[in-house]
């Protein structure tokens, strides 16, 4: 009789195989979704450059970076004070001064910038749900929704700076499940993901942090 071979056994014949191949599909995925947000940023109004909250940090990223250390601005009008300039002082404004900087138009810079946080919202979730054991599809899925959630896609034109600190709030619980880090790393990979946030509106970033929050509390409970 031919012998009965559990599939599910890590040193069975052929599990090797299949584990490979399971990790090369959800790359697969990731890489066509990835692609294909980009290709709509890109093809979404080509050549128009979009006001997105401070136009000048689009057409002229390093003077605003430097005009957003002073609290008082006299490059407009009669002179102004700043508002909130000082928000996009990291990640935002050295994004656009390097692409300032490589010659990309305006208008693409944009849209690299919009996709890179629906990237950055995606991966995110897609690599929380696998390793909360979701399966690869559902956990596709999952990335999708959130990155796709209304809230996210309607502020990402006009006002990406306030998307930041939902696209990045996936970041900042995957260092917490599923790793036996030291406290000192888990903390400081769960931490950089706050710091990339921004501080153009804190109250966003207050607002999304509790999340992270109320997961430490119940791991801790539960191993209480």
């Amino acid at each position: 009789a031919a012998p009965v071979v559990d599939i599910d056994d890590p040193v069975a014949p052929g599990h090797h195989h299949r584990r490979r191949g399971g990790f090369r599909r959800p790359g697969l995925v990731d890489a066509a979704v990835l692609g294909l947000l980009l290709l709509v940023m890109v093809l979404q109004d080509p050549g128009r450059t979009r006001f997105d909250t401070k136009l000048d940090l689009v057409v002229d990223p390093w003077g605003f970076l430097a005009r957003a250390f002073s609290a008082w601005d006299s490059s407009a009008g009669f002179g102004q004070l700043q508002n909130q300039a000082y928000g996009y002082l990291f990640p935002m404004g050295p994004f656009f001064g390097v692409a300032h900087t490589a010659g990309l138009p305006p208008w693409l810079a944009q849209a690299l910038w919009a996709w890179l946080l629906l990237a950055a919202a995606y991966l995110g979730l897609r690599l929380l749900a696998s390793r909360l054991g979701l399966p690869w599809y559902a956990a596709v899925v999952g990335g999708l929704a959130y990155a796709l959630a209304p809230r996210l896609v309607t502020v990402i034109g006009p006002l990406s700076a306030e998307a930041l600190p939902a696209a990045l709030l996936p970041w900042t619980i995957l260092p917490l499940v599923g790793r036996e880090w030291s406290a000192y790393r888990t903390g400081f990979l769960a931490a950089v993901p706050v710091l990339l946030m921004g501080a153009a509106n804190a109250s966003l970033t207050l607002a999304v942090l509790p999340v992270t929050a109320i997961w430490i509390l119940t791991r801790g409970a539960r191993r209480g």
